[in-house]
């Protein structure tokens, strides 16, 4: 299956043992092949960066759906999503990520707030937590010698690769990717 950032890509950014893959066994409640294929194959950074794996993730005992959800889902009436398939991945900053285990579908769960789609894919999610490691010594003053000297460019460098490979990830204002663009931006410095 071909995805937008590889095994390879990610751990030369990451580090082979910070990504979590999961086995089949774990994966059996994921309806979504592409997101299975993804987390078996790939895997997402455990605690480096800008993402935080959820625990549940890291021990492969992912719960999807059931009671937690639909009580959720009970707090927000007016929110246009089927919460019923979805398992949590982790988060960003105090936000957390979910995926939707039918559709592949990553939704950003602010506290407090309404969810609201993230990325597209969990691939997507995966490119853009690359990307923004890839470009860290750019942005971040602690990871680059001569400082970060390039935050607004960088910015700009993101949200234009964002707005190639996953447009309706950026559409909303509201998405969390403008939040964390805000900081790449003044260099952390929020």
């Amino acid at each position: 299956m071909n995805f937008l950032v590889g095994r390879e890509e990610m751990e030369a950014v990451f580090g082979a043992e910070e990504l979590v893959t999961l086995d089949d066994r774990a994966l059996a409640g994921i309806a979504h092949e592409p997101t299975r294929a993804f987390l078996r194959e790939v895997g997402l950074p455990d605690r480096i960066g800008w993402f935080e794996a959820d625990q549940s993730l890291c021990d492969g005992a992912l719960r999807v759906g059931g009671e937690s959800w639909a009580r959720f889902a009970a707090d927000y009436p007016d929110c246009p999503f089927d919460m019923s398939s979805w398992t949590n991945l982790g988060g960003i900053g105090f936000d957390s990520l979910v995926i939707d285990t039918s559709t592949g579908q990553v939704y950003c769960v602010p506290d407090g707030q309404n969810p609201h789609r993230l990325n597209s894919s969990i691939d997507s999610l995966a490119f853009f937590l690359h990307a923004l490691e890839a470009e860290r010594p750019h942005y971040d003053p602690d990871a680059s010698e001569e400082g970060a000297t390039e935050s607004e460019e960088s910015a700009e460098r993101l949200l234009a690769l964002m707005k190639r490979t996953d447009p309706a990830a950026v559409e909303d204002p509201e998405s969390y990717w403008h939040s964390v663009l805000e900081q790449v931006a003044d260099a952390l410095d929020c």
